[in-house]
C-alpha cells in the first residue's frame, strides 16, 4: 500500500493523458524499485562489514545430544546475535571415516540458532580422543614432546604430527566434509567464519603441556612439541637444505655435529622457553613455524576451495604471552597471509586493549581481529565487562563467550544483557592511532612480547587520561631475507697480510704466498690466485717469480678462492731497489674490524696503537686510500660525517723508518640508523662456580645470561679453557684432576657481528658442607647465634626458646637431608637454599644432651657428599654435660619421638627396665636396643611405637621393683 500511497499522491489533481499517466507511472515504478534496491545491497554489505557479534561459543563438551540447545535460547534471549560451535572429528566418526557420521548435534545447533536469527561460526577440531585413533593414527604418529611421550592432554586428547601426512590427509577430508555440509550457510548469509583448530585446548598450534604417560592431569608439566621422529629429521635435512655444510652450522650454532644426519633439535627440559635460545633455538622456531603455516595454509585452501567467499580466521590460544613461544604462534602475521582474520583467547589478567592493539596492528585492513571470554565462577563481574569492552572498544568484530551449561548463562545473564545493548548494535568502525612502537619477533622469542613491547605501549597508550590506541608493529625479522645472509658462503677473509717484498734490480726475484694468508669460517682455502701480474712476473706453484731491471713499486694482488668458489683479497707491494736490502718491512699485529656507522651522523674511529708492528726498526706513518669524500683520516684518527649509505673499503700502509710498508683494508658501512646493530649487553652476572676434584663437572650457561637489543647471540666462545675442560652447546663438561682456579673468559657474538666478553670463575675444590646455629621463629625474629663445629658444646642457658640450623655449601645442591638425633630427633629435606633443617617458624627446644645432625647433598639426584657433625647442649659445662640436671629429671614433656630422663650418678640404663603403659593398663616394654644412654641421659626412642596423641605412663624398674612411675604426654 505504501507504493500506491505514493503512486495516488502523485496523480492527485494532475489533468493529464491516461496513457501517458500510466508511461510516467511506470517509469516512476521502474525508478522506485530498480535504484533503491542498488542501494540497499551495497548498505547489507557495508553493514555486515560494521556488524559486531557477540557470540556464545560452545565448546561441546557433553555427549547429550540436545544438551547445549537451551544454553542457545537463553543466549539469544539474553541478547546475543551469534553462537561459535565446535565440530568434534572424533565426535561425528567416532570408530571408523567410512562410519555414516553422526552430525545431528551440529545440526540440531545450527537449525535452532538460525531460526532464532542467530549468525553462526564454525570451530572444527580435528585433534581426537585417545580412545578413538584406531583406524585414524596411532598413537605414534601423534605430537610428541622433547621426553618422546606422545601428546596426552586434559580430557585425554591428543593431536597427529604435522609430518605424519596420512593423519593430515585425513584431517583435510573431515574439514572439507564439514565446510561442504554447512556451505549453505554462506549462501544464506548466516555463516560468520570457519576455524580449523587441533590441540586438546581447541586452538591452533603446538601445545605447551603434557601429561607424561600413565600420569594425570596433577603431573602435567610445560613442554614443547613436536620431537617426533619425523620431526626431529625433517629439521635436520631443513638445516642441511639452508646451510649446505656441517662446518657453517656448527659455527653459527656453536654445535660440533659431525654431519647432518646427527643433527637434532635444542631442547631444554627444565625450562621449555630457553629452547628457542641463540641461532641454533632461532632455527627451531623458524622451522616450527614453516611447518605449522604449511598444514595452516592447507586447512584454508580446502575450505576456500568449497567456497572463496567463507572466512576463515586463525584461532591462537595468544601471540604475546610467555607461552606463545612453545605454541608457535609469536609469527602470527606471517602464519595469517591467507586467512581471514586472527582470534585470540585472551586471559581475564592480560591488558586487553594491549592485546587488540597487538593483532590489530598486524592485521591488514579489511580483514578481522575477535578474541574470546572463558566464564570461571570466581571472576568478579567487573573483568567481564573490563575484558567485553576494552576489546570490542579496539576493534574486536567477533567476541565468543565460552559457556557451556545453562547455569553459566544464568551466571553471566546479567553481562550478556548490558555488554550487547551496549556493543551489538554499534558498527564497527576502523581505528587509527597516532602513536606507534614496534617490536622484533627474535626479541619477543628470548625476552617475550611483554617485555620487549609493553613498556614503551603503555608509555604511549597509559599516560593518563582515557586509554589510547597504539599501533604496535610486529616485525618479523626471523621471517627475512636478512636472517639467512649468515647462512651464505662467507669467502676467505685476509687472516696474515702480506708486507711488501724487496728485491735488487737485475736480480732473480721469488716469493713464495703463505699458506696462512687467508682463512676461511665456514670452510677451507682450496687455491690461491694472482692475477694481472706484470710481463716481468709469473706465479707457479704458489710462489711468485721475475727479474726487473727498472727500479719502483709494483702492487700485486692476491685471491684466496674458498670451497664454493668465493674470493678473499690481499695486496702486497714489490719494490725493486738499487741492492738487496736486509730490513723486515712492517707486518700487521692486530687487523681491523668491519666498522657499521650510521648515516647523517659524526663518525670517528683512532687506530689501535698495536695495529702494527716493526721488528728492525719503527713505524713512522701511517698512509689512508681509497676513502670517500666525506672521511679524512690525521694523527691515525678517522673523521666523517657520512651523508648517504653505501659500503667502503678503507686502505692503510704502516711505513717504518726506512720507507718498507705493509698494506692491510678494513670495511667502513654506512646504514640508516634502524639498521645499525647495537652489541649485546649482559644480562645477568654469572655465579661462582665448583667442581669436585676427579668428579665429572658439568654446567650450562643460563640462556639469558646476554641479550641483543636490536638482533640476537648467535655464537658463545670460551678464552682460557683449562686442557680437561671442554665446551660445546653452550654446556661446560670435563673431569677435573687437581684443586684450581679458573678466569675462563665467555664471549658472546650478535647476529651483526659484536661481541662482549665476561668472566667465568670456577673453583675446583672439595666439597663441603658448613653450618650456622639461628634464633627460629617469625623472619623479624630470626637472627644467626653462631657457627656450628663438630663437637661444639653450647650452654643452654645463653639459649633461646627455639632453635634451628642452616645448612650452606661450595656446591650447588638441589636438596639436602637432614637427620637429627639426639634427646630430640628430626628429619627433614630442604629443596631451596638457604638449606634449613626446619622451614618457616619451625625449630626445636634446647633440651640437654648429645645430638648428632647428619646432613646428605644431593644434586640432580646424585648423592654430592655426607656431613655428620655432632655437638651438645650443656646445663653444666663441656665436660659433664647434666651436671645441672636434677636426678630422675625427665623432658620433654609433651614428647614427640624421644624421651630422656636423667638418671642418678653411678646408675645405669641397664640396670632398669622400661615400660610404656597406655591408661588403658596395657604395658608395652621398651627394649634395651631403643634406649642410649649419653653422660647420665637415659634416651628413649619411641619412634616405633605409632602412638596417637595422648596420656601415658613410663615405668622404670630394677629387679622387677618399681623405682620411677613419669606420667607424659605424646604430642
Amino acid at each position: 500500500m505504501k507504493y500506491g500511497g505514493y503512486m495516488s499522491f502523485w496523480v492527485k489533481g494532475k489533468a493529464f493523458s491516461p496513457v501517458g499517466e500510466m508511461l510516467k507511472c511506470m517509469l516512476l515504478l521502474l525508478l522506485f524499485f530498480s535504484l533503491p534496491l542498488t542501494t540497499k545491497a551495497e548498505k547489507r554489505s557495508e553493514d555486515d562489514e560494521k556488524q559486531r557479534y557477540f557470540a556464545l561459543l560452545l565448546l561441546n563438551l557433553a555427549e547429550e545430544l540436545d544438551y547445549e540447545l537451551d544454553i542457545i535460547r537463553q543466549a539469544k534471549e539474553a541478547g546475543m546475535n551469534s553462537v561459535v560451535l565446535t565440530v568434534y572429528w572424533d565426535k561425528v566418526y567416532r570408530r571408523s571415516p567410512n562410519d555414516p557420521g553422526d552430525w545431528s548435534k551440529t545440526d540440531n545447533q545450527i537449525k535452532l540458532a538460525t531460526q532464532l536469527g542467530m549468525k553462526v561460526g564454525i570451530r572444527i577440531f580435528v585433534g581426537r580422543n585417545t580412545s578413538y585413533l584406531p583406524n585414524f593414527w596411532t598413537v605414534d604418529n601423534s605430537a610428541k614432546d622433547f621426553k618422546k611421550f606422545p601428546l596426552r592432554e586434559i580430557y585425554n586428547y591428543t593431536h597427529f604430527s604435522f609430518h605424519h601426512q596420512p593423519s593430515v590427509q585425513m584431517a583435510e577430508n573431515f574439514v572439507r566434509e564439514v565446510t561442504n555440509r554447512y556451505k549453505y550457510l554462506q549462501e544464506q548469509k548466516q555463516l560468520i567464519y570457519v576455524s580449523v583448530v587441533n590441540t586438546p585446548t581447541q586452538e591452533l598450534g603446538y601445545h605447551h603441556t603434557n601429561i607424561p604417560v600413565g600420569g594425570e592431569y596433577q603431573n602435567m608439566y610445560a613442554s614443547l612439541f613436536d620431537y617426533s621422529e619425523a620431526s626431529v629429521k625433517g629439521f635436520g635435512e631443513w638445516a642441511q637444505n639452508k646451510y649446505k655444510k656441517i662446518v657453517r652450522l656448527n659455527l653459527l650454532w656453536g654445535t660440533e655435529f659431525k654431519a647432518f644426519k646427527d643433527v637434532y633439535a635444542p631442547v631444554n627440559p627444565w625450562e621449555p622457553q630457553d629452547s628457542f635460545f641463540g641461532r641454533w633455538g632461532k632455527d627451531w622456531y623458524i622451522y616450527r613455524h614453516e611447518v605449522l603455516k604449511t598444514y595452516n595454509d592447507r586447512m584454508i585452501r580446502v575450505i576456500k576451495s568449497v567456497d572463496p567467499g567463507i572466512k576463515y580466521i586463525n584461532e591462537f590460544g595468544s601471540v604475546m604471552d610467555r607461552e606463545s613461544g612453545l605454541r608457535g604462534t609469536l609469527g602470527f602475521h606471517d602464519l595469517a597471509e591467507h586467512a581471514d582474520g586472527t582470534k585470540i583467547h585472551d586471559l581475564e589478567t592480560y591488558d586487553h586493549l594491549y592485546t587488540m592493539d597487538i593483532i590489530r596492528s598486524n592485521t591488514p585492513a579489511g580483514k578481522w581481529v575477535m578474541n574470546e571470554v572463558f566464564y570461571d565462577s570466581y571472576k568478579p563481574y567487573f573483568e567481564y565487562y573490563e575484558q567485553i569492552d576494552e576489546c570490542f572498544q579496539n576493534g574486536a568484530k567477533l567476541i565468543a563467550f565460552v559457556m557451556s551449561t545453562p547455569a553459566h548463562i544464568q551466571a553471566m545473564r546479567e553481562v550478556i544483557i548490558n555488554s550487547s545493548r551496549k556493543w551489538v548494535n554499534v558498527p564497527l568502525e576502523p581505528i587509527v592511532p597516532k602513536d606507534t612502537t614496534s617490536y622484533l619477533l627474535s626479541r619477543a622469542l628470548d625476552k617475550g612480547v611483554y617485555d620487549v613491547a609493553y613498556p614503551n605501549w603503555k608509555k604511549l597508550a597509559r599516560n593518563g587520561g582515557a586509554p589510547k590506541p597504539v599501533y604496535v608493529k610486529l616485525v618479523e625479522d626471523l621471517f627475512t631475507e636478512e636472517y639467512w645472509k649468515a647462512a651464505a658462503n662467507n669467502p676467505p677473509y685476509l687472516l696474515n697480510p702480506l708486507p711488501m717484498r724487496i728485491a735488487a734490480v737485475g736480480r732473480d726475484f721469488s716469493f713464495k704466498i703463505p699458506t696462512t694468508t687467508f682463512a676461511d669460517a665456514d670452510g677451507q682455502v682450496v687455491k690461491v690466485e694472482v692475477p694481472n701480474l706484470p710481463a716481468w712476473l709469473r706465479f707457479e706453484n704458489g710462489e711468485i717469480k721475475g727479474r726487473s731491471d727498472v727500479l719502483g713499486d709494483t702492487r700485486i694482488l692476491v685471491k684466496g678462492i674458498d670451497d664454493e668458489g668465493g674470493a678473499g683479497e690481499a695486496f702486497f707491494t714489490i719494490r725493486i731497489d738499487t741492492r738487496e736490502n736486509a730490513n723486515q718491512p712492517p707486518t700487521v699485529r692486530e687487523n681491523f674490524p668491519k666498522l657499521v656507522i650510521k648515516v647523517n651522523e659524526s663518525f670517528s674511529f683512532k687506530l689501535p696503537k698495536e695495529a702494527f708492528v716493526d721488528t728492525d726498526g719503527s713505524i713512522t706513518s701511517i698512509e689512508a686510500s681509497g676513502m670517500p669524500a666525506w672521511l679524512t683520516f690525521q694523527n691515525g684518527e678517522f673523521k666523517g660525517f657520512p651523508t648517504t649509505t653505501g659500503e667502503y673499503r678503507i686502505f692503510v700502509k704502516a711505513y717504518d723508518d726506512l720507507k718498507a710498508f705493509v698494506e692491510t683494508f678494513f670495511v667502513i658501512q654506512v646504514v640508516e640508523p634502524q639498521f645499525i646493530n647495537n652489541p649485546p649487553y649482559l644480562s645477568r652476572t654469572l655465579p661462582v662456580k665448583y667442581a669436585k676434584v676427579n668428579e665429572p663437572f658439568a654446567y650450562r650457561l643460563p640462556p639469558d645470561l646476554f641479550s641483543d637489543g636490536d638482533g640476537y647471540i648467535s655464537l658463545i666462545t670460551v678464552q682460557n679453557l683449562p686442557t680437561w675442560l671442554s665446551f660445546s652447546l653452550n654446556e661446560f663438561s670435563g673431569t677435573p684432576t687437581e684443586e684450581a682456579d679458573y678466569r675462563l673468559i665467555i664471549r658472546a657474538y650478535d647476529n651483526g657481528g659484536s661481541y662482549i666478553d665476561t668472566p667465568f670463575l670456577l673453583k675446583v675444590e672439595v666439597p663441603y658442607l658448613t653450618f650456622d646455629l639461628l634464633q627460629s621463629g617469625r623472619p623479624i625474629d630470626r637472627k644467626k647465634l653462631q657457627s656450628l663445629k663438630k663437637e661444639e658444646v653450647l650452654l643452654v642457658d645463653s639459649l633461646p626458646a627455639l632453635l634451628n640450623i642452616y645448612a650452606y655449601g661450595n656446591f650447588e645442591f638441589d636438596r639436602v637431608n637432614f637427620q637429627l638425633t639426639g634427646p630430640y630427633r628430626y628429619e627433614s629435606k630442604a629443596t631451596k637454599f638457604p638449606y634449613a633443617l626446619f622451614q618457616e617458624n619451625g625449630g626445636f627446644a634446647p633440651y640437654v644432651g648429645r645430638y648428632t645432625l647428619t646432613a646428605t647433598a644431593f644434586h640432580q639426584d646424585s648423592l654430592v657428599l655426607t656431613t655428620t657433625l655432632p655437638f651438645s647442649i650443656a646445663a653444666g659445662d663441656s665436660l659433664n654435660i647434666a651436671r645441672s640436671l636434677t636426678d630422675w629429671q625427665a623432658y620433654p614433656n609433651p614428647f614427640e619421638r624421644v624421651f630422656n630422663i636423667k638418671l642418678p650418678e653411678g646408675t645405669a640404663a641397664s640396670q632398669y627396665s622400661f615400660t610404656l603403659v597406655t591408661v588403658s593398663g596395657q604395658r608395652i616394654p621398651v627394649s634395651s636396643q631403643k634406649v642410649t644412654v649419653y653422660d647420665g641421659i637415659a634416651q628413649l626412642d619411641l619412634s616405633d611405637f605409632t602412638l596417637s596423641p595422648g596420656v601415658y605412663f613410663i615405668r622404670l624398674e630394677e629387679n622387677g621393683e618399681l623405682v620411677k612411675l613419669f606420667r607424659v604426654v605424646k604430642r
